[in-house]
Parts: C-alpha cells; sequence; structure tokens
C-alpha cells in the first residue's frame, strides 16, 4: 500500500513518519517520487503487520493551543471517525468542545480517511491574556535650550541660553496615565487566565502644583520654574540664582522673581516680574515689570546698558548708568553721572549724594545733597513723566497713521457712486467701507487716551527738598522754567510758583535725616 503527506511535499518527513510513527524497519518501507505529480512522494509500506490509525495531539505548555495530527492505518480498513477524534480532545486533553474548530477538524480527517497523513493541524485555540501596561508619566514641559543662539549673519550668540525650565500659571506641565488592569484570557480547557495588572507610578508635588482630582494633570500654581528630581517636582515663583549671571548661566528671562546673588556681568539680560540683585549691575540690561532691588550697586557705562522697572528701584549706589523707574528710585550711597527716570527720587542716608548726570522726574526729588564742590554740570528736570509721555507719543504716531488711512479711504470713496446698490455690494468697496467705519470708532478713543495721558505725564507742584547743601553747578528745571544754583545753599526747597513762573524756594525745618 502507499501513503501519501497532504500539504507540501517533503520525503524527510514521510521517512520520519515510516521509523517514528509507525515504528517501521528500514525493509518494511520506501519513500519514492509520486509518478502523479513531479516533486510529489509516496509512502510505500512493505509490512504485513496491522496498525491502526494513529491519532497524535500536541498541546502547547501554556494551553492556548492544541494541534493534531493523523496517520493512516496500515492494512486495515478501520476509518477514524470525527466523534471518536472529539472524544480523544475532550476526555483525554481535557479540551473545551467550545474551542475546537469544526471545520479544519472535519477538513483534516476526511483527508486522512482518504489516505493521507496530515500533520500539526491547529484545531483548537484558547485566548492568551492581555497583560496591563505600566502607568505612564509624560512631562509636557519643553527642556531648556542650552545651546548658544545662533543668529541669522551666522554669528553665535553665546549669552542666549538657560539652563533652567520656565512655566506659566495653570499650564499643563504632567499628564499622568494610570496603570491598565489589562483583560483576562481563557485556555483551551476554558479556564480562565488571569491578565497581570500594570504597575503605578506616582508623581510627588512638593510645591507650586496641583493636580485634578484623578491625579492625571498637574499644573503650576503660578509662573516659576521647574525643578524636578526623579518623579518629585515643584514649581517655584522665585528663580535664584547662586553666583554670577554670566556665561554659565546665560541671559535670564523669567515670569517671576529673579534673585542673583552674586553679579550681573556686562551684556547679560535679564527680564522678569521682580530682580533682586545683592551684588554689582555692570554694563548690563534689567528689565522688570514691577521693581528691582540692587543691594551693591550700578557701576555702568553712560549710554550701555540699562535699568528698567515698571515699578519702584532701590540701588545701593550707582556710577554712569542709565535708569528708569515707574515709581520711586531710591538711592542708598550715591549717584554719580548717570541717566535717571522716575516718578520720584529719594537719596536720605547721611552722606548720601547725587552728582552729575540728567535726572528727569515727575514729581519729588528729596536729597541729602545734590552736586558737589568739583562736580560739572548736573541737569534735573521736573513736572514732566518720560514714561507717560512716551506712551502718548506712540499713541499720537498711530493717530497719525490712522487718519491719514481714513484720509486716503475716503478720498477713493468719494469718487464712487456709493448709493448704487451694485457698487456697494462689491467686495472691495465693502472692505474700504467697514474699514472707514472702523478707523472713525477707533480715532476717538485714541485721541482721548492721548489726551488723559498727556493730561497725567504734568505735574502740578514739582518740588526739591535738600536736607543739607545743594551745590553751584546743578541746574533745575521745573515745567521748562530754569533756575542755575550759583552758590551753595543749605536746608532747602525748590517749588514752582504758577503765578510768577519761575522756581522759589525756602529754608526747611530743622528735622532728622
Amino acid at each position: 500500500m502507499t501513503i501519501r503527506i497532504a500539504g507540501e511535499q517533503d520525503k524527510h518527513q514521510l521517512d520520519f513518519a515510516a521509523r517514528n510513527i509507525y515504528t517501521l524497519p528500514n525493509d518494511e518501507y520506501r519513500v519514492l517520487p509520486s509518478s502523479l505529480k513531479d516533486g510529489d512522494y509516496i509512502l510505500e509500506i512493505k509490512t504485513i503487520r496491522i496498525i491502526e490509525p494513529i491519532i497524535k495531539v500536541l498541546v502547547s505548555d501554556d494551553m492556548l493551543s492544541a494541534r493534531v495530527s493523523f496517520y493512516p492505518g496500515i492494512n486495515t480498513d478501520r476509518k477514524i471517525k470525527y466523534q471518536d477524534v472529539i472524544l480523544n480532545l475532550t476526555e483525554k486533553h481535557k479540551i473545551s468542545p467550545k474551542n475546537i474548530d469544526d471545520k479544519a477538524l472535519k477538513e483534516a480527517i476526511e483527508l486522512l480517511n482518504e489516505g493521507y497523513i496530515v500533520e500539526g493541524i491547529l484545531v483548537c485555540q484558547g485566548t492568551p491574556p492581555v497583560q496591563g501596561k505600566d502607568a505612564n508619566i509624560e512631562y509636557l514641559f519643553e527642556k531648556p535650550n542650552i545651546k548658544p543662539q545662533l543668529l541669522p549673519n551666522g554669528k553665535v550668540n553665546y549669552r542666549e541660553f538657560t539652563k533652567f525650565i520656565f512655566v506659566s500659571k495653570d499650564q499643563l506641565i504632567i499628564k499622568r496615565t494610570p496603570p491598565d488592569k489589562g483583560m483576562d484570557g481563557r485556555d483551551i480547557s476554558g479556564n480562565i487566565i488571569k491578565a497581570q495588572e500594570g504597575i503605578d507610578k506616582s508623581v510627588e508635588v512638593v510645591e507650586g502644583v496641583y493636580s485634578n482630582l484623578e491625579k492625571t494633570e498637574y499644573r503650576s500654581k503660578y509662573n516659576g520654574h521647574i525643578i524636578l528630581s526623579g518623579n518629585t517636582v515643584s514649581v517655584l515663583p522665585m528663580l535664584q540664582v547662586n553666583g554670577d549671571v554670566n556665561m554659565h548661566t546665560g541671559n535670564l528671562r523669567f515670569e517671576g522673581t529673579i534673585q542673583i546673588t552674586g553679579n550681573v556681568q556686562s551684556g547679560f539680560i535679564i527680564d522678569a516680574d521682580d530682580i533682586i540683585v545683592d551684588g554689582i549691575v555692570e554694563n548690563a540690561e534689567l528689565k522688570a515689570s514691577n521693581s528691582i532691588i540692587i543691594k551693591t550697586g550700578v557701576k555702568g557705562i553712560i549710554n550701555k546698558g540699562s535699568i528698567k522697572a515698571g515699578g519702584n528701584i532701590s540701588v545701593g549706589y550707582c556710577e554712569n548708568a542709565n535708569i528708569s523707574a515707574g515709581g520711586e528710585l531710591s538711592i542708598e550711597k550715591y549717584c554719580f553721572n548717570s541717566n535717571i527716570e522716575a516718578a520720584q527720587v529719594t537719596a536720605l542716608g547721611k552722606d548720601t549724594i547725587i552728582s552729575g548726570g540728567v535726572l528727569d522726574i515727575f514729581s519729588e526729588l528729596h536729597a541729602t545733597h545734590l552736586g558737589s564742590k568739583n562736580s560739572g554740570k548736573m541737569e534735573i528736570n521736573l513736572g514732566y513723566s518720560p514714561l507717560l509721555q512716551n506712551k502718548a507719543e506712540k499713541i499720537k504716531v498711530e493717530i497719525n497713521q490712522l487718519s491719514e488711512s481714513m484720509e486716503k479711504i475716503n478720498d477713493v470713496l468719494s469718487k464712487l457712486n456709493i448709493k448704487d446698490p451694485k457698487i456697494k455690494s462689491n467686495p472691495k468697496v465693502k472692505m474700504l467701507i467697514d474699514s472707514s467705519d472702523a478707523f472713525k470708532r477707533r480715532l476717538p478713543l485714541l485721541e482721548r487716551k492721548y489726551n488723559d495721558l498727556m493730561q497725567k505725564s504734568v505735574c502740578d507742584a514739582p518740588k526739591i527738598i535738600v536736607e543739607d547743601i545743594i551745590y553751584p553747578g546743578v541746574e533745575i528745571k521745573m515745567l521748562n522754567i530754569s533756575r542755575n544754583i550759583k552758590s551753595e545753599m543749605s536746608r532747602v526747597e525748590f517749588t514752582y510758583n504758577e503765578i510768577s513762573r519761575e522756581i522759589t524756594n525756602k529754608p526747611i525745618q530743622n528735622r532728622e535725616v
């Protein structure tokens, strides 16, 4: 008799089946090429022994699959029945009938009964468990840019980089995805295979961070910079630089308070809400929307570097500095040859002196000493706010531009018959009409704002109070009225007389400075 193998032909499989499955000696079988089809082989059996059909079932170690191999009987007419195989799988191998692939099994039995060896048929497959995913923590803030800035001309600005991570108030900074429980599987016997749950991870908050109830979103409580160590996070409203601002720190920009324990070297920029410098500021640019405190002092070069604050500025001393304060400038020791803009200036230490330079002050200068015996010219201008006037001038420029645009539009419209519905509905004409209407609405608002700023920029009662001595060489201007100090004057107050339009002075009462 002859036996064929179903599927791909492999004479070695036939030889293996003869020796290892049927246990035939070499003289009782031969593997021969088939005469029916090139490349096919047959197993020619010479034995007189009777061998019943053989069923081999291979169940995977994880009980997730079962494969069946069938070998036809030798010298027997016995056929394998479907129910016999089902009984074998369910009783002997404990396979759930629900998991058996009936179609694949029946097709394999049919080939078997036609005299074919059928091997490795997948007749049963379980469902593997889906293991749970671990919790994931995603950091949503940008990493600090530690590379110097490449300029358009190809040069490199080595000051423009940062080692710090800055965030805004209520900014989403961390997103935590909780662990997944996974999905249970089921083996071929119908038993549940429990899925392994994912491992949880938590975010440890020290300060400046809040989260939702589910602990899946973490946001900053305020503008600040991030301190991150492992899974521990903080947002601090103050950025403290221990040491100098130099090539190691780069320029600093921060929506919060920056404190420098050292000096600020020449050429660097600090931009923040509030700035505190313990040391010296050289020819650097400091800009604060609120206040600036420079505990030691400012030592610069005229027309290089600047100190600007929307609010108050306090300095230990200033030399050749350019300072602009929206509020009060307070000087502890001295101020030499500096350009000052401020709402008011106080310099009331026992030996505090302001000498040289130009001071533009809105309302009041209160100082111990003004000028000195050997100093050059010193100019003090009071009664106008340069900051408010600059704002007003910018609005004036916008008013002029708006008026010019309105004039051009109206000139074009005057040449058109806009009463004609066809002309008026033209998209370009309609755009001109809409622009003209918008300009007409905006222009009065800008003019009122300009007039309001100009009115606020003038102080009706500017004054200077000198607690000790004002020296010759000091020129005082109040509301464009000038007075040169030609001799030393002690303990004196200068005011503007609106009636006589002159600067008058009177002695001040004795009091402690």
